[in-house]
């Protein structure tokens, strides 16, 4: 693909330019407006005048999702699959080599997509962002709580990026907008660390990732028709690879406190079901390793450790 000559085409906000305007040779000018439509892209050329771009392509093109600038960690190498059982699962598989460190995996579909607790992630081809980036942490990234955050944080501030809408985090790894689910994190370890996003972009529910009767949301229902998955793409991992380079660099604590500030139920009273049974306060900390601290009756306070919670929700008003 020509990116180049595809960076005119849509700089251009759908004005039709001349040939000679593309590229000395037209002959050469025309086999790769050809190749364009081929991926997907409409493209209009009325005879003799020119060309000009009419709208993404539908499928997710590997070549505008690497274009400049190259990510420095997440994303060096990406992978476009058209249809699989789980990108988490290649990702994983993919660990065998330290060498794939980075590398991001994308789907147009899966058919074996999963969710916390055991939950399938369904959606229609070509409807969402189905991405898995592997990484090979170093201590104190390891954590598959940072990790989490880490996608939930970077996916929020896409959403925010595309819809203007604030975008919040259901702890500890679901992204809403208005109290509707737009996106989902799923962190697996092995061999390495598999940061998976599914992110809704025109899935209409249920056909969203979610359980029948969950609210659900898609970025087309906030944000308008006519995204470019390929840019959304683009701008996820960017922000991915900006987050985890940051990480590298300065430790885990900025992006906890970005996390922290996008949590929805903080400093609300919530309850928590747990294995051993129902908390119930003001939500006043939570923190990746440790859990959320509940604050009781008489200002008491109560750490519930993560993996022992099974739901979180509010107790009453905010």
């Amino acid at each position: 693909m020509n990116v180049e000559l595809w960076r005119r085409l849509v700089e251009a906000r759908g004005a039709t330019l001349p040939l000679g305007a593309l590229g000395p040779d037209a002959v050469a000018i025309g086999r790769d407006l050809d190749e364009l439509e081929a991926l997907g892209y409409a493209i209009d050329r009325p005879p003799y005048l020119g060309a000009a771009y009419r709208g993404p392509s539908p499928r997710l093109v590997v070549d505008q999702i690497e274009r400049d600038p190259t990510p420095i960690h997440i994303g060096r190498r990406v992978a476009v699959w058209r249809r699989v059982g789980s990108t988490n699962d290649l990702a994983a598989r993919a660990a065998a080599s330290r060498a794939n460190d980075g590398l991001v995996v994308l789907a147009e579909e899966q058919t074996q997509g999963r969710g916390s607790r055991g939950r399938r992630w369904v959606a229609p081809a070509g409807t969402s962002i189905l991405l898995s980036a592997l990484v090979f942490p170093p201590e104190p990234l390891v954590d598959a709580a940072w990790l989490t955050a880490l996608g939930a944080v970077a996916t929020a501030e896409v959403v925010e990026e595309i819809t203007g809408a604030e975008a919040r985090i259901k702890w500890p790894n679901d992204v809403r907008v208005g109290g509707s689910k737009v996106a989902g994190v799923l962190v697996e370890r092995g061999a390495g660390a598999v940061i998976g996003v599914g992110l809704n972009v025109s899935a209409a529910p249920p056909a969203s990732g979610l359980p029948v009767g969950s609210p659900a949301a898609s970025l087309a229902m906030l944000g308008g028709p006519g995204l470019d998955r390929s840019e959304i793409a683009r701008g996820l991992i960017g922000r991915l690879d900006g987050h985890y380079v940051r990480g590298l660099a300065e430790g885990p604590s900025p992006l906890i406190e970005a996390w922290r500030g996008r949590l929805e139920l903080m400093g609300r009273e919530v309850r928590v079901e747990t294995s051993a049974g129902w908390v119930e306060g003001r939500l006043v900390d939570v923190d990746p390793a440790m859990g959320l601290r509940i604050e009781g009756a008489g200002r008491s306070r109560t750490t519930v450790a993560g993996p022992s919670v099974r739901s979180l929700s509010p107790a009453g008003p905010s």
